[in-house]
């Protein structure tokens, strides 16, 4: 796909930056809100001068308050690259003409599910126990926090999560839903989860001590999701082919260096990127058409 990948130039030692390359010098990346904002702001700034230094390229994030606003800041040429969620990069393909460019890989595998979590003391064991219960999503546009599960429940269990839940409210960020579980402030939330026996979830990453982690409960579980994207625009591809090719080249070296693979790990728990194709997000399509989403 990117056969005519262009060469990294250093100049002296290993550590000197690269040489910035003709034309483009600058570009921003947007980053989706997957987690507490200033953390991912200061992971985000790592990133820019480890890229920054391997390709030469001045680099600005940009952290989107939500996914909506990521996708729109796409359209709108105010980033030129974009790490987007699944079902964001298919809404960002009819919106703002993304070019899907490569995919996420953990421990491995290149999918994830998404859990439905609540707290082990609930006397909550199932499903179908929440009924008429409450429970916290990520956000509107969320792959794992809301579109996955929300369609999961009506093809899997024809359950209608609008008429099945008391209540339902957004959190925001998958920290925030772990967190609403934990203090009781929700029944249940639904967030990401790497295995489908829920031993490498959300929670994992955001409770500290075991206690913490014997607290929640996974409920349900979605089937396989593609892994989170990195993307660019078609039009920026048309314009800066190069500048494509390098950055691409440059993320997927990053998996290969402990130093790169320590900076994605940070970022996204990534461990590294590899080329990806549109038609491995059919799932999230059947989930839009699932839920009347255009």
């Amino acid at each position: 796909m990117f056969a005519s990948l262009l060469c990294l130039v250093f100049c002296g030692s290993a550590l000197a930056s690269a040489a910035p390359p003709p034309g483009l010098s600058e570009i921003t990346i947007g980053l989706n809100p997957a987690e507490n904002s200033e953390l991912l702001e200061a992971n985000g700034q790592r990133f820019s001068t480890y890229f920054s230094k391997q390709t030469g390229l001045t680099v600005k994030t940009f952290v989107a308050s939500d996914y909506t606003a990521l996708i729109e800041a796409m359209r709108a040429g105010r980033v030129d690259f974009a790490f987007l969620p699944p079902f964001s990069l298919v809404q960002a393909e009819k919106l703002s003409g993304a070019k899907l460019l490569l995919k996420a890989v953990r421990k491995g595998k290149d999918v994830f599910y998404s859990g439905i979590i609540v707290k082990e003391d609930r006397g909550l064991n199932k499903l179908e126990d929440l009924k008429g219960k409450s429970i916290a999503w990520v956000d509107p546009a969320s792959t794992s926090g809301f579109i996955v599960p929300k369609a999961s429940m009506l093809t899997k269990k024809k359950l209608d999560a609008d008429k099945f839940f008391g209540k339902q409210t957004y959190a925001g960020s998958h920290d925030a839903v772990v967190l609403a579980v934990m203090n009781g402030t929700v029944d249940a939330g639904a967030t990401w989860v790497n295995d489908s026996e829920g031993k490498d979830g959300a929670w994992h990453l955001y409770l500290k001590t075991p206690a913490e982690l014997k607290k929640v409960r996974m409920v349900f579980v979605s089937d396989p999701i593609p892994n989170e994207t990195m993307a660019t625009t078609e039009k920026f591809f048309a314009k800066n082919p190069g500048v494509v090719e390098r950055t691409v080249k440059a993320i997927r070296e990053m998996g290969d260096s402990a130093e790169g693979k320590k900076v994605l790990q940070d970022l996204y728990g990534i461990d590294k990127m590899v080329p990806a194709n549109a038609a491995d997000y059919l799932p999230l399509r059947e989930a839009a058409r699932a839920l009347g989403i255009n």
